[in-house]
């Protein structure tokens, strides 16, 4: 046996004390009465029908002390140690995005919560507990508890994810619960259903009647004033009608009533007048027990993308001109001298034939640069002069970037008189072209981070910016130099979304569906995302003073929008031992019983004393 509080025991210490006032206390207590005589007559009675009246003061004594030691007992709280009495708990937790489903009154989620908290209270006291959570993560909540309050008040607090609970995490997390413990009980929760297991006991929380309906696969066109929309319904447990809208920028536009057969894709089409748009909803409006899978938001990628480009040349008509053509941009032409003043950030820098003593914060394009700049990834070995006008050649590389960078170029035909040799060049540089092995245009990032290109030739030397290969290039060039933050923006849960880091940008936030500020890490030009939660993430920058804004939309796994999954086997290698934990007593409750029983008892012996001895 063993004590909580073992201080409570002080308590025993008003044992002596009670004994010295019972000692020292008078006996006697004055009575008024009528006569001497009649006192004498009701002491003989008395005397007689109560021959235990005289032991009175005695069995209150007793009961006083035993009282006190009861207390005292109670507030030092002692355990009593049952040897072997008491088992090792580890519960595997199904937190995928499925145990979300609705089902009567509460979630799958909810009700495998409430199973595990239902054993941890008929487990005997002395045991411990464990609960691993496991959706895209595998996360211990808490290990080796044994209080059963904090473990329940633990299990209470969490929550089921949007992710996927992959079998063989949830198979890898049960095992390694077993390896380390052979003699516990483990326990998988989950809404999946085993035919067959081993070493573990399975609770499923799933049923076969769980309805649900889901949209999948939203594409779109938009032309000619006219946004046209394709999605895809399915139910999965019955044949059904159910209503599908279109809302464009929070409006419903359009509604229709699909039949679908059960578990089979059916098509619905919508068309709406739309001149511009920033966002369109598809929306299964037959509500059921899983409403996560109901709705995909699609937002509009090129609404916010701006662009500013600063020219520094004497001459820089060619891309002045090109570059107007091209895009909406802010476009400012300013000569050698007159950049040294420019106090302006921009996301594009291109020097023609000149060469900044540091390189600006933001992309840029250096022409002719026959001089070394520090931080531009590239060293200068000096310029040739070419006898006679010679072609240079495109790569072949088919590499992704070059091809993207390459988009519709031809290359032929492309004459120089005169070319500038690098050297050193950093391995993230890509040629676009060469001449006799030297490369001529090229791309990457500078020594800043930043997306930087390079023309080692002087355009007015050449017939390059006479062609149209000229214009698709510098089409390419400028996309790469100002890049979507985003390249798309509808995902699937779980997944990673790329976010481009444009050149000026500052304060980068991303905030959740739930309404969480997330911190993702910035790898020069790009940062990842990973999507855990399903809605709509929002990400801002600062871009020239003024914050802007984009969205991605995160959808529900197809996987976790069927109300049942079937598997057939989760078995636990190794072999089950049996040695059990001691438990613990905790008469606690006894003892305020028994309190409660010497307080009455004294209570009665007093009344008695008091009023049945007059």
């Amino acid at each position: 046996m063993s004590f909580t509080n073992p201080l409570g025991l002080l308590g025993l210490i008003a044992i002596p004390i009670i004994i010295v006032i019972y000692i020292l206390q008078s006996k006697y207590t004055e009575q008024t009465v009528t006569s001497t005589y009649l006192w004498q007559l009701s002491e003989k009675f008395l005397k007689k029908k109560n021959p235990l009246s005289g032991l009175t003061g005695i069995i209150s004594l007793i009961l006083q002390i035993l009282t006190v030691t009861v207390v005292s007992l109670a507030i030092a709280r002692p355990v009593f140690t049952l040897p072997g009495a008491a088992n090792n708990y580890c519960f595997i937790l199904d937190a995928s995005s499925s145990m979300n489903m609705q089902e009567g009154r509460e979630t799958r989620f909810e009700k495998a919560k409430d199973e595990i908290i239902d054993v941890i209270k008929d487990a005997k006291s002395g045991s411990s507990y464990s609960l691993i959570c496991v959706s895209n993560e595998t996360v211990t909540v808490f290990d080796s508890v044994t209080s059963k309050a904090s473990a329940i008040d633990l299990i209470n607090s969490t929550q089921a994810s949007h992710t996927s609970a992959e079998y063989a995490d949830l198979l890898g997390a049960a095992q390694k619960a077993f390896d380390k413990s052979s003699s516990s009980l483990i326990y998988l929760v989950t809404d999946k259903s085993y035919t067959k297991h081993e070493n573990i006991e399975i609770i499923d929380v799933g049923t076969d009647d769980a309805e649900n309906y889901a949209v999948f696969d939203v594409e779109y066109s938009h032309s000619g004033g006219q946004l046209n929309v394709t999605a895809k319904v399915i139910s999965y447990t019955k044949a059904a009608e159910p209503e599908v809208t279109l809302s464009v920028d929070g409006e419903k536009v359009a509604s229709s009533t699909v039949a679908v057969n059960t578990g089979e894709l059916t098509q619905v089409s919508f068309s709406s007048p739309c001149v511009r748009f920033d966002s369109f909803t598809v929306e299964v409006a037959s509500k059921d027990g899983y409403l996560l899978d109901n709705r995909i938001t699609t937002y509009n990628l090129e609404s916010d993308k701006t662009y500013s480009t600063l020219i520094v040349s004497e001459t820089g008509f060619f891309f002045e001109a090109v570059i107007d053509a091209l895009v909406d941009s802010e476009v400012k032409t300013v000569t050698p001298e007159e950049y040294e003043t420019v106090s302006e950030k921009y996301g594009l820098y291109i020097f023609d034939s000149y060469e900044p003593s540091t390189l600006p914060d933001g992309a840029v394009w250096l022409i002719n640069a026959d001089q070394s700049i520090e931080n531009s990834g590239f060293g200068v070995r000096g310029k040739t002069e070419l006898s006679n006008a010679d072609v240079i050649e495109k790569s072949k590389s088919t590499a992704t970037k070059v091809r993207n960078l390459l988009r519709s170029v031809d290359g032929s035909d492309i004459y120089i008189t005169n070319y500038v040799k690098y050297s050193g060049m950093y391995l993230n540089f890509y040629t676009l072209f060469s001449y006799d092995s030297n490369p001529l245009i090229f791309a990457g990032e500078n020594g800043l981070g930043n997306r930087q290109v390079v023309f080692g030739f002087d355009l007015h030397e050449s017939d390059f910016a006479l062609s149209t290969d000229f214009v698709m290039l510098l089409r390419n060039l400028l996309d790469y130099s100002f890049p979507n933050v985003i390249d798309k923006t509808n995902y699937t849960v779980g997944e990673d979304a790329l976010i481009n880091i444009v050149a000026n940008a500052e304060n980068l936030k991303v905030l959740s569906p739930s309404g969480d500020d997330l911190y993702i890490e910035a790898d020069g030009t790009t940062a990842t995302l990973t999507l855990d939660e399903i809605g709509t993430y929002v990400i801002s920058m600062t871009l020239a003073g003024q914050e802007t804004t984009y969205r991605i939309y995160s959808s529900a796994n197809a996987e976790e929008s069927k109300p049942t999954t079937e598997e057939n086997e989760f078995s636990l290698f190794g072999e089950r031992t049996y040695a059990n934990i001691d438990g613990e007593y905790d008469p606690i409750m006894v003892l305020f019983i028994c309190l409660a029983i010497l307080f009455i008892a004294d209570w009665g012996v007093y009344c008695y004393e008091k009023y049945q001895l007059r």
